[in-house]
């Protein structure tokens, strides 16, 4: 994991020097140093440059970027994994490597394939290929968007190329773009999007059963054990990473290896409990971060500044997950998570009102093309803040493929089936405790705390003024945030990328559920309705959740507490 930097100047239009160059791109690169601390490379020319800030994870001795290949011309500048590296060198008789890196193999594949080669990628990238410092130009991003690329147009014709925003936000840019998930770009023929799977379309009717869900999913993390470090799991509590856990333990055991796992949230909150549970039924090396809203609130601009949006909800989840991050990057480099199974199966707790399967199917859909800037998002930077790569097993294309095929009349939700989820609930029934397996589904902004991001949300609300807060409308008319919490999330995100608004995801209604095609009250833009009950069945006392709301709304004044907290 890493992050890389690119420029072109098409037009041989810059003035400067060789040197110059390379001092200008370095110092871009070494704004996104959290991403790889280890080490810092560069290849350029004149008109152009790729550097590259290395996080080392496979062959960390030799694996150093970019990668040139001086005969042929090619240089390359890598973001991510690819897993199945070792089987299209086989499959495609590749000749011999100079290092055992798992993303040097993609410049003999597009050397051999051309543009297509990225449709034989598993794996989680954003990554550049230039051929005679840019006389030919490649660069693709993952299916989904797990990891982060971004896109300049400079005014005299320069292409710019960088893993995060903040790399490019300063430089003289008449457009940039976050660079669209499934494509690849090419000098010569811009945007081409490669990841079309059948189960994408209106026309489509998934047929598939459940049979193979367990099957795919521990061949998708058995993959991604791929590396030369050490590494765990990030176990919220959750269902998704619980079922992780099951599958990866006999993996540790193989590998001869201690089992990291590490939690986060506020001492006796849902996540927690249920954490301590899972580690202990597995016999885990346990590792907690608990925090308090203070220290949460403290932390609000360098979430912001690290995740690059003010959309809240993505926010309030980000904020305990760079407390784990931190955390975790103490033990280990690299950590295996639950991310994207509810973009799969369903199991936000909004999708109980679906009226039908194929609403169903079409909403998973809507969803899973918002995962590059929610989910993938939060994971890639809030674990990049410290030096610490995050994978994803149920984004493995085919895990997606899998599910995604399955017949959505298994995945709805009924009397017979009233859990959210329920067919990997029962694809895993008797390798967890069973209050794990059935818990209620909780957004991590959720089941860290039942009052906390109520608690957030108050200080959020003191910092904004009545007066600054009517003028809305005037400071922000695009976006205009509608509660005190949106608007101090948005006046820190305007300190370092203003007039960036474009990359921001917000969601119809101010929340994920908001733009469904059906009508849902689980969720308001402040968040989830009831709380309490993500407590259920895990022997927790829920009586201070109407004692605290209780609090904050006598603080507060009971209209205001209202409008801007208490839906949480």
């Amino acid at each position: 994991m890493c992050g890389i930097i690119a420029f072109f100047d098409l037009l041989k239009k810059y003035q400067g020097s060789a040197e110059q160059l390379k001092e200008r791109l370095t110092a871009l690169g070494n704004l996104m140093r959290t991403r790889g601390p280890d080490s810092q490379g560069y290849h350029g020319g004149k008109h152009f440059g790729m550097a590259h800030q290395r996080l080392a994870i496979m062959d960390p001795l030799h694996g150093d970027q970019p990668f040139v290949y001086e005969e042929q011309g090619y240089a390359l500048v890598a973001n991510g994994e690819i897993y199945n590296f070792q089987e299209l060198m086989s499959k495609h008789n590749l000749p011999q490597m100079q290092t055992h890196s798992d993303c040097e193999p993609l410049i003999a594949l597009y050397d051999k394939l051309g543009n297509d080669m990225v449709k034989e990628l598993n794996g989680m990238f954003g990554f550049v290929i230039s051929k005679n410092g840019g006389e030919e130009i490649y660069a693709a991003r993952d299916h989904c968007g797990i990891k982060p690329l971004y896109i300049g147009y400079g005014k005299e014709g320069e292409i710019w190329f960088s893993s995060e925003l903040k790399g490019i936000v300063n430089e003289d840019c008449e457009k940039i773009e976050e660079f669209p998930a499934g494509h690849y770009w090419t000098r010569n023929g811009g945007f081409c999007r490669y990841y079309q799977p059948a189960w994408d379309s209106d026309d489509f009717h998934p047929k598939g059963d459940c049979s193979n869900i367990k099957k795919v999913l521990e061949k998708a993390v058995r993959d991604q054990c791929m590396s030369d470090q050490p590494f765990g799991l990030l176990l919220s509590g959750g269902l998704d990473s619980a079922c992780i856990a099951v599958l990866l333990k006999p993996i540790m055991q193989e590998l001869g290896e201690e089992f990291h796992t590490f939690s986060v949230g506020m001492e006796g909150s849902p996540d927690i409990t249920a954490a301590r549970m899972m580690s202990k039924f597995l016999g885990t090396t346990h590792h907690e971060h608990l925090f308090n809203a203070d220290e949460a609130f403290e932390h609000v601009e360098k979430v912001i500044y690290h995740l690059e949006t003010y959309e809240p909800e993505l926010i309030r989840s980000a904020i305990p997950n760079y407390f784990l991050a931190r955390m975790t990057s103490q033990y280990v480099k690299m950590v295996l998570t639950g991310e994207g199974s509810d973009e799969l199966f369903g199991g936000y707790l909004y999708f109980r009102d679906a009226p039908d399967s194929q609403t169903f199917h079409r909403e998973l859909r809507r969803i899973f093309h918002h995962l590059h800037n929610v989910n993938c998002q939060r994971a890639d930077r809030m674990t990049m803040a410290h030096a610490l790569e995050a994978r994803v097993p149920f984004l493995c294309p085919n895990v997606i493929e899998e599910i995604m095929n399955i017949d959505a009349n298994f995945k709805t939700i009924t009397a017979d089936r009233p859990a959210e989820k329920h067919a990997l609930r029962a694809a895993f029934e008797g390798t967890m405790p069973s209050e794990v397996l059935w818990r209620t589904k909780a957004m991590q902004c959720e089941g860290i705390g039942m009052t906390w991001v109520a608690e957030l949300q108050s200080r959020c609300n003191r910092q904004i003024s009545d007066e600054e807060f009517a003028r809305r409308d005037e400071l922000y008319p695009i976006n205009t945030p509608v509660t005190k919490e949106e608007m101090y999330y948005r006046k820190i995100f305007e300190k370092y990328y203003k007039g960036m608004d474009k990359f921001v995801q917000v969601w119809d209604g101010g929340c994920r559920a908001g733009g469904a095609a059906w009508k849902t009250t689980a969720y308001t833009r402040e968040g989830l309705r009831d709380v309490k009950q993500l407590a259920r069945g895990l022997g927790i006392d829920t009586n201070h959740v109407d004692e605290h709301s209780q609090k904050l709304a006598n603080f507060h004044g009971k209209d205001s507490f209202v409008e801007n907290t208490i839906q949480t």
